[in-house]
């Protein structure tokens, strides 16, 4: 019974991330231009246009992604031709079990086409937040992997860990209601970090 309840599941998970993706690429107008968000759930559930009323924000979240997820569907975030992308990306891949190397390789594969793509466009790689304490020790070591990759590539870095990080390589309680995705709160305190990478206008 847990085996075809699991099965129905994944079947009903593949036709909504499909209505996702179909959503982002009707919504994906050539050279409509603005910031992009880009990223998995925690992404996907931000109201950024409330987030940052006075920007034109485009959300490229889709509740569940990897890294490879992502990278499979950058061609609407392209088409829009945006002058800003923040991504978030890395925390479902630790917790399916992907192995480091893999992440990483990933996000250089994502990063390249975006930077090829959209020479003039700034990239922001987030870290990755943490969650519950046990996956402390690899979001880490995927951090500091970010951080040389940001570095290497000449992107913007915005360490999102230590803002959400409760002391002891947790999410703080106050910003989440699952150690993982966010409450209100945690998207009050997002917004902050962000802010002064976002312009205060259309």
């Amino acid at each position: 019974m847990q085996r075809l309840i699991a099965f129905l599941f994944e079947r009903l998970f593949r036709k909504v991330r499909l209505a996702w993706c179909s959503s982002i690429e009707a919504a994906a107008v050539p050279g409509i231009g603005g910031i992009a968000f880009v990223g998995d759930s925690i992404t996907h559930n931000g109201r950024w246009d409330l987030i940052f009323p006075h920007a034109a924000t485009r959300n490229f979240g889709i509740n569940g992604d990897r890294t490879d997820q992502v990278l499979s569907r950058l061609d609407p975030v392209i088409r829009i031709d945006p002058s800003k992308i923040f991504v978030l990306i890395g925390t479902n891949d630790l917790g399916q079990g992907v192995d480091m190397e893999t992440i990483v390789a990933n996000l250089e594969q994502m990063l390249e086409k975006l930077g090829t793509a959209l020479p003039d466009c700034t990239i922001y790689l987030q870290t990755v937040m943490p969650r519950a304490a046990k996956f402390a020790a690899r979001i880490r070591a995927l951090n500091a992997r970010y951080a040389q990759i940001a570095e290497r590539r000449g992107l913007v870095l915005v360490d999102l860990y230590p803002a959400f990080d409760d002391g002891g390589g947790k999410m703080r309680s106050e910003f989440t209601y699952d150690d993982l995705h966010l409450n209100g709160a945690g998207y009050t305190h997002w917004r902050d970090v962000l802010a002064p990478h976002v312009p205060d206008r259309r």
